[in-house]
């Protein structure tokens, strides 16, 4: 068995002064098609889909947020010693009148340098639930829809991981292996890339969670079989990862104490929700 994927270059667009990165592209066509699918599921089950419209905002802003924050504080914690230094440096910047370069903002700040999605995840969660008990709207029929939406969005998210080759796994002869991403970016060896993985798993879902919703279903229903099914794809995937690229406590990543988290919520939400009336 050989490897099939062949190395390929990151696609970016340069119009002028902006460059636009094919995972960008890939991320906004996530939350694009994410949203949208989301609102019509909200629908069916008896949700208001322009609470979704309006939460979107508001889910891309803890994406981000805390995706960066999960990232910078779980995996590189190291990385922040400068953080002092680079906000007395903004800091005088701003005082003389000028805006001071992205790349000489603190890490902290560079919300675009790096995301874990378990970080976006420990935001959003809290946030939904805020949000839809600010609006003194049901939890279930949004949530629910948000989790279907939610498997299309997460596809689009990873395939843009895929086409920039930042998620390298261990090498690997194994038929969807990618050639030149290992690091040192050897064109002649092929590495896991847990980015296609969990984008493959992600689509998989996706699909499956449509032909689910042809039945009136419980609620939490999705979003207890979506956190259960993550932890454990997630948790396994993570065996993959390279130690040099990724930090490890006592044996774990930071994202695999987060997927044992996902199990037991996910577990939790079936066997509690199991025996209330169906939405819809």
């Amino acid at each position: 068995m050989h490897p099939l994927i062949p190395y390929f270059k990151p696609f970016a667009l340069t119009l002028g002064p902006i460059t636009i990165h094919g995972f960008g592209i890939l991320v906004a066509l996530g939350f694009l098609f994410g949203s949208w699918i989301a609102s019509n599921r909200a629908k069916q089950f008896g949700g208001d889909p322009e609470l979704i419209n309006r939460l979107v905002t508001w889910l891309i802003a803890g994406t981000f947020i805390g995706g960066h924050l999960g990232d910078v504080l779980w995996y590189r914690p190291g990385d922040l010693v400068r953080d002092p230094i680079l906000f007395k440096q903004m800091f005088t910047t701003l005082l003389s009148g000028h805006l001071p370069k992205a790349a000489d903002l603190p890490l902290i700040l560079r919300v675009w340098d790096g995301l874990s999605s378990v970080g976006g995840f420990s935001v959003c969660v809290p946030i939904a639930v805020w949000f839809f008990w600010k609006e003194r709207k049901p939890f279930w029929p949004h949530a629910e829809g948000l989790a279907i939406g939610l498997t299309a969005g997460w596809f689009f998210g990873r395939m843009g991981c895929f086409s920039a080759h930042d998620h390298p796994g261990t090498q690997t002869n194994f038929w969807l292996g990618v050639y030149g991403m290992c690091p040192g970016n050897n064109p002649t060896v092929a590495c896991h890339d847990l980015g296609l993985y969990e984008g493959l798993w992600s689509g998989a879902m996706f699909i499956l969670f449509s032909l689910l919703a042809r039945k009136n279903r419980f609620p939490g229903f999705f979003c207890g079989l979506l956190s259960l099914t993550y932890g454990v794809v997630r948790f396994s995937m993570d065996f993959f990862r390279t130690a040099a690229i990724d930090v490890r406590y006592n044996g774990l990543t930071p994202a695999q104490y987060g997927s044992i988290a996902f199990m037991v919520l996910g577990a939790l939400v079936l066997m509690q929700q199991r025996a209330k009336p169906a939405l819809g």
